[in-house]
């Protein structure tokens, strides 16, 4: 019986499906996407609860500054008022009108601010319940991450590895029949399957007729009828 090389395709095809199979690991690589989107989701979710925390402290910096201000125009207005710089009562008048009128001010920013100081702890312990979820979520993201760093390393090594294989077997098989088997390798990630003890495509699980069981006993080139595969027996032990 002629040697149509469906021996040496199948040598090759044993490469090309490990090749495929580490292609395959690389892509599921668990990089932390689920994570990820769980972090946008809380972030979100929690968005106006964390804006209400930084606004308010906000507020609370610029009125303690706006106080503090105040304050001193206070001290710098009784300083004029009562350090003899002032002779003239109606300028005098008007400077307590002044000072009247920021201690208002100061006692309206008290208020405000004995306020927040109620608010804002409520306001960060909601806050920060989002925001330690969030950062729990990504420090196991970033461990996946990581993770999947150094296990993608691995597989390029190993599917280095493989390829330099692949060129000497290539060259054993006949032109036209890895002209085919490329064309299907290209469009379907493996080019060839075995028939299984059930007398089925290993690949797409379709049951291969006696007559093409028959075919493929005399080393002919039988496609599977479901997946265009080429299907190859291996010899029983």
């Amino acid at each position: 019986m002629a040697d149509t090389g469906l021996f040496a395709l199948y040598k090759l095809h044993q490469v090309d499906a490990a090749l495929f199979e580490v292609r395959q690991r690389a892509a599921n690589l668990d990089v932390g996407k689920e994570e990820a989107e769980q972090m946008r989701a809380l972030q979100q979710e929690g968005a106006s609860v964390i804006d209400e925390a930084k606004r308010l402290h906000t507020e609370q910096l610029d009125l303690e500054l706006q106080q503090k201000s105040l304050s001193d125009k206070v001290a710098r207005l009784n300083k004029d008022l009562f350090g003899g710089s002032v002779v003239s009562s109606k300028e005098a008048e008007a400077i307590e009108k002044e000072i009247e009128s920021v201690k208002k001010h100061i006692s309206d920013i008290d208020d405000r601010l004995l306020e927040l100081y109620e608010k804002i702890p409520i306001a960060q312990e909601a806050a920060k319940e989002y925001t330690d979820r969030i950062d729990a979520i990504r420090i196991e993201a970033m461990g996946k991450q990581t993770t999947a760093k150094a296990r993608h390393e691995e597989f390029q090594a190993q599917y280095k590895s493989i390829v330099a294989k692949r060129a000497k077997l290539a060259k054993a098989v006949p032109p036209d029949l890895l002209f085919s088997y490329e064309r299907l390798r290209d469009k379907l990630g493996t080019g060839m399957s075995t028939i299984t003890l059930l007398k089925e495509c290993a690949a797409c699980g379709m049951h291969v007729p006696e007559r093409a069981l028959e075919m493929v006993a005399l080393d002919r080139v039988v496609h599977c009828e479901q997946c265009k595969r080429i299907l190859f027996q291996l010899q029983q032990t």
